[in-house]
């Protein structure tokens, strides 16, 4: 039987590494391939070593500061085509991702930074990481710099999944000569063109030899469709848990087709359903028994994203006065229904913290519309001219801001919609009557989701100012790496383009606390929201439920247990 799942974001073909993006389709896909991680997400920001995978683990004070983890692989796991996984799997997921030929294929640093031994091994001047040891078949070390402890998710800092070696650098191995782990054998930027980005056959879009739940059948990146089948040599989650689905297709759908192709039977699941009107009709029809609807709040939130490295958006009073220019009503009650809820801060309404902060988020800023204030802070940013180099009037055509040689720049803004984003449309209308009410004007551009991704992700030129954006948070939340400084973290780390010293410290002080001490950690958290409300890297609209909808024979699927589809999924079962 197979299992048909769909989704309103378009898969973009990338299961392998957040360093090529972090589409949540992707993300989805990536859980059902990449499995055996060192360390398990569990459910409230909890997490724990994943028991099917680790033997043990020692941790290790060294005299310096430094904390090395000994960890020890259970012996029998494998990948989908039956060979071994041991402790070089997980050194050469290290040792690729930090490699300087997979920097100089995405421009990005990895986040392992926290290692020995990472700098003089990212930048390429010698091929031994010397904070990794290999230490036998099945045990292998990591070294933790002093400087980068403590850290709240202290036990995350050793987690990756295997990765096969022989999949990506054919004929290279993992060694060990005394003073670090290392590969051997040919491993060149051209190498990894082939073997990671070929459209056909790289390891990017095909991955065929994986360690998840399910492995890859096929994938069409002409129709974005995947499918997949149980790995036969799964030997299961943290839980000992394996998937009884024998196999899952996934596919992009559009809003409007939803409730035809699920009661049609063209589709089985439609995952992350956010428009509301889609989710009011699948009420009725749960009630009439026609589907099964299981709601969950969302780790994530819309966002109106800003790139800030632009001339006319750098500037922080531009920023508020386009905050000061959306009526923060109109998505929760006309896109989402009241399935969703005004936000004021960079979180969603699935992450602990929001419980766990309580009525101390009334500290954050909050914006409403009021342009009044917006003129107000474009007069401060110098947006004080017409045309004509005169003082401008309200009501009264474009205005402008003068540079030092007298250059007049016209207050415009282009925005990137997606094609039938119902939300988009709805931000940009607002944007173009209430800026334009006070001298600005909006143009847009229609560009397919995934150009525009790598837009934001600058995998291409980025030529937009603002773009509306959902984005779902990773498990281990640490904004440190977000808003980082520095040219090398600007594309998929530094997606907005700030570079602001005081927010990059907040991000970063928000997990530099005691392991697992959630109240040094909230407080840090707090800090870090009040701020960024403030300089708005990008402007939040909304947080909302997904709602998940099925046919009534999936029986036993839970998404609000887990972290996604992709793990409920396991525990599910097909009544055919």
């Amino acid at each position: 039987e197979m299992l048909t799942v769909a989704h309103t974001t378009m898969l973009n073909g990338n299961f392998f590494s957040d360093l090529w993006g972090n589409n949540t389709a992707d993300i989805d896909v990536r859980s059902l391939l990449h499995g055996y991680p060192l360390v398990a997400q569990t459910i409230g920001g909890k997490y724990q070593l994943d028991q099917t995978v680790v033997e043990g683990l020692d941790r290790i004070e060294e005299e310096n500061g430094d904390i090395t983890y000994r960890v020890m692989i259970k012996e029998g796991l494998a990948y989908s085509d039956g060979s071994p996984i041991g402790a070089k799997d997980y050194l050469f997921s290290f040792l690729l991702l930090s490699s300087p030929q997979v920097r100089a294929l995405t421009g990005l640093m990895p986040p392992y930074a926290h290692i020995v031994g990472f700098d003089a091994y990212h930048i390429g001047s010698t091929r031994v990481f010397s904070g990794l040891r290999l230490i036998d078949e099945y045990t292998f070390t990591l070294r933790i710099k002093k400087e980068f402890l403590p850290y709240f998710y202290e036990e995350a800092y050793i987690n990756i999944n295997p990765y096969p070696i022989s999949a990506i650098v054919p004929g290279a191995r993992v060694i060990d000569m005394g003073n670090g782990a290392s590969i051997r054998g040919e491993m060149t930027v051209d190498i990894l063109c082939s073997t990671l980005l070929d459209r056909a056959t790289g390891y990017l879009s095909h991955p065929t030899v994986t360690s998840g739940p399910y492995r890859l059948l096929s994938y069409d990146a002409d129709l974005h469709v995947a499918e997949f089948e149980i790995n036969p040599y799964y030997q299961g989650n943290h839980e000992g848990q394996l998937p009884s689905i024998p196999r899952l297709r996934f596919q992009e759908i559009r809003n409007q087709d939803i409730h035809q192709q699920i009661t049609h039977g063209q589709v089985d699941l439609v995952n992350k359903v956010t428009d509301g009107d889609v989710i009011n009709e699948a009420l009725m029809l749960q009630g009439e028994g026609r589907l099964s609807v299981s709601p969950y709040p969302r780790n994530g939130a819309g966002y109106l994203a800003i790139a800030n490295e632009q001339p006319i958006t750098s500037s922080v009073h531009v920023r508020q006065a386009l905050a000061y220019c959306l009526d923060y009503n109109v998505l929760p009650r006309d896109f989402l229904k009241g399935h969703g809820e005004i936000i004021h801060g960079y979180y969603g309404l699935g992450q602990w913290m929001l419980e766990a902060a309580g009525d101390k988020l009334e500290q954050l800023p909050r914006y409403q519309l009021d342009l009044d204030k917006a003129d107000q802070l474009l007069a401060a940013d110098g947006w004080i001219y017409d045309s004509a180099g005169k003082r401008y009037q309200r009501g009264e055509g474009l205005r402008y801001r003068k540079a030092a040689d007298g250059t007049l720049t016209p207050l415009r803004l282009r925005m990137i919609v997606t094609p039938q984003n119902k939300a988009a449309y709805m931000v940009l209308d607002m944007l173009r009557e209430n800026l334009g009410s006070i001298g600005g004007e909006m143009i847009h551009e229609e560009l397919p989701i995934a150009q525009a991704l790598r837009q934001y992700y600058r995998q291409d030129e980025r030529n937009f100012d603002l773009l509306f954006l959902g984005t779902n948070y990773a498990y281990f939340f640490d904004p440190a790496n977000t808003y980082r400084i520095g040219e090398e973290y600007q594309g998929a780390i530094n997606t907005s383009g700030l570079q602001d010293k005081k927010l990059a410290a907040l991000a970063k002080a928000v997990t530099r606390v005691p392991s697992r001490d959630q109240d040094a950690y909230l407080e840090g958290w707090l800090a870090f929201q009040t701020y960024w409300a403030e300089v708005l890297p990008m402007i939040p609209l909304y947080s909302n439920t997904y709602y998940d909808l099925y046919t009534p024979d999936l029986l036993e699927y839970y998404p609000d247990r887990y972290w996604n589809w992709g793990t409920a999924i396991l525990y599910a079962k097909l009544n055919r």
